[in-house]
Parts: structure tokens; C-alpha cells; sequence
């Protein structure tokens, strides 16, 4: 396993893949910072780029999706107000990739185009401006101008791992990034709250299994305390994705943390904790979000849980940290793409 923990970050970046399109071992492993140019030669067919963000405040939260299967592309965005219930949301689909603009760094500006739906992310590194134009969803016009900042100080969790074959995926998951600005929706204007708003960025590209599925559970707070974690993608590889930040440092977790549903009610609360006591969080589900968009036999059936954490993490030193009702939210997804 290599890790690239200590590289200068001046150093060029690792190519995730050589000439014939197949995953270069010099690659794999993880590191604090996007060092890995995720290229996809060749591999027609299979490859996937996907840009997700989630933006977590006291009284709302967005979902965006920015989706590049090759075969198909495709953007979403989805609205949750936190104080009354009230969601909407929109999938746009377009075929062989027509409308999406996905890079290959985690550091870079991307975007979906559709006449019913434009998504853009204008990253200038250490901010990024993130705009929305639906004309209409769920009967209303949804305006989104949001700024992310992107701290200097902050690590990230970045991640390649094989999965079998030829298949592998590479990863950047970015947490608490804070962020400001507004939504509209229809008549009504949505605000982050100062220092309690959030974003996180989820970075994939990778030839990735035919049949696929995962859980991921992410949630930022106040004084620089966030989480990331996840099954399903690193299994048997002998890496992790997960992670939690205290104070806005990074400390990776090498064991696996369970994610477990304690019953079958939809919005039953999850149950997340580590085998040496570092994670025992309950996250209890407020809204549950399901889209599956379809193309021919293949298909995402996607769900994802808005709602708060509590529980205890352990942090660098072993000392308890109490968290105390995060926003964040968790997904479970199986896929034949």
C-alpha cells in the first residue's frame, strides 16, 4: 500500500492509469490531498466520473449530482427544508455524456448542462462559487449562488483502491468546507447560517463493477468536527475511506466502521460504530430521498437520509468528543451501470 501522506504537493501528479487504460499500481493508496490525475484512457463504456455535493445548514440542505457515465450523463439536485418538511427535487438525463463537463482533478471547475437544469461549480482552488438554475421543480424555479471556501489548513481524504479485475475507483472526499449565500425557491429566499453551514464534496472516477453497492455517511459541526464514512468500495482492499476531522485535522481511520439500519422502518435510526470504540454515532433520519434514473438494463437505485448525528468519537489523543445533533446524511446505493 503506498502513501503519499508526506509528497510536496509541487511534485507532478500520479497518473491513476498508464497508456492501456489499466489502474497503475504506483497509484494506489491514499493521501491528505488531491496528488492523483484520475485520466481514463481507453476503457469505452465503462468509465464513470461523478461529482456529488451536499450542502448541510440548520434549516435546509441540497443534494446536487454531477454524473458522467459515458453512455449517459446526468444531473440532480435536491431540496430539503428542515423546518417544515418540504422537499422537491429534479433529475435531468442526457445520453453518451452530452452536457456534462467532469475533469479529471478533484481541484477543478465542472459542470452539467440541460435546458431544465444547469448545475456549475466554478472552483478557483481555495474557493468555489456553486450556482443552480432549475426553471421548474416540483412547480417552482429553484436559483442556487452559494461560495465555498476551501481553507488552506483543511486535509481531505483521497483514495485509490482496486476493486477487483480491472475494475478500481479514486476518490476525494472533501468535509466541512463552510460556506455562504443563498437559495431561492419560488417565492421564498433560504440563507446559510454563519459558521454552521456546510459543504462536502464527494470526488469518484474509475472503472468501476458492473453490479455496485456501498453505504457512505458524512456530517461536518461547529469548531471544525466532521466525519466521513463508508462500505462497500474499499472492501477487501486493505484501505479505508474513513475519516474524522477535529479542529479541521485529519485523523484516518485503518478500521472498518459499521453502518447498520436498527429496523426496517424507512426512517428508523442507524447505528455507526468501530469494533475500538472510536465512532458510536446514531444518525435518526428526518426525510428520506430516493431517485433511481434508468437507461436500458442499467439503472442507480439511490437512497439518501437527511437528518443529525449523536454519539461519541475519539479523537488523536483518545479523549471523548461529544457530538450533539450534526447535520449530515447517509446513502445506500446498489447499481448495475
Amino acid at each position: 500500500m503506498n502513501s503519499f501522506t508526506h509528497a510536496p504537493l509541487s511534485e507532478p501528479a500520479q497518473p491513476l492509469c498508464d497508456a492501456r487504460g489499466h489502474l497503475d499500481p504506483a497509484a494506489v493508496g491514499w493521501s491528505p490531498r488531491p496528488l492523483v490525475h484520475c485520466a481514463l484512457p481507453r476503457n469505452l463504456g465503462r468509465r464513470k466520473r461523478w461529482n456529488h455535493w451536499c450542502i448541510t445548514t440548520p434549516q435546509w440542505m441540497l443534494s446536487l449530482t454531477f454524473a458522467d457515465l459515458d453512455y449517459l450523463s446526468y444531473g440532480a439536485a435536491y431540496f430539503l427544508d428542515l423546518e417544515t418538511g418540504k422537499s422537491v427535487s429534479h433529475t435531468q438525463l442526457r445520453p453518451f455524456g452530452h452536457g456534462s463537463q467532469l475533469p479529471d482533478s478533484a481541484l477543478e471547475s465542472h459542470a452539467f448542462s440541460h435546458s431544465r437544469l444547469q448545475l456549475k461549480a466554478d472552483d478557483r482552488g481555495n474557493a468555489v462559487r456553486l450556482t443552480v438554475v432549475a426553471p421548474d421543480i416540483g412547480g417552482q424555479a429553484l436559483h442556487v449562488a452559494l461560495e465555498i471556501q476551501r481553507p488552506a489548513h483543511l486535509d481531505s481524504v483521497n483514495l485509490v483502491c482496486p476493486m477487483g479485475g480491472r475494475t478500481f475507483h479514486a476518490t476525494s472526499r472533501q468535509l466541512g468546507l463552510p460556506v455562504s449565500g443563498s437559495l431561492q425557491l419560488g417565492g421564498q429566499q433560504y440563507n446559510c447560517s454563519p459558521g454552521q453551514s456546510f459543504a462536502s464534496l464527494d470526488f469518484g472516477r474509475g472503472v468501476w463493477p458492473l453490479n455496485s453497492h456501498w453505504k457512505r455517511a458524512a456530517f461536518a459541526a461547529p469548531g471544525g468536527i466532521a466525519a466521513n464514512f463508508g462500505s462497500g468500495w474499499t472492501d477487501h482492499s486493505g484501505l479505508s475511506e474513513n475519516a474524522l476531522w477535529f479542529g479541521g485535522e485529519l485523523l484516518h481511520l485503518d478500521q472498518p466502521v459499521q453502518i447498520e439500519h436498527m429496523r426496517q422502518d424507512p426512517l428508523a435510526p442507524w447505528h455507526l460504530h468501530s469494533a475500538n470504540e472510536q465512532v458510536d454515532l446514531t444518525f435518526t433520519p428526518l426525510q428520506l430521498h430516493q431517485a433511481c434514473p434508468k437507461f436500458g438494463p442499467f439503472f442507480a437505485d439511490t437512497r439518501q437520509w437527511f437528518g443529525r448525528f449523536h454519539g461519541t468519537l475519539l479523537d488523536q489523543n483518545g479523549g471523548k468528543v461529544p457530538v450533539a445533533g450534526a447535520h449530515g446524511w447517509l446513502g445506500a446505493t446498489q447499481a448495475r451501470w
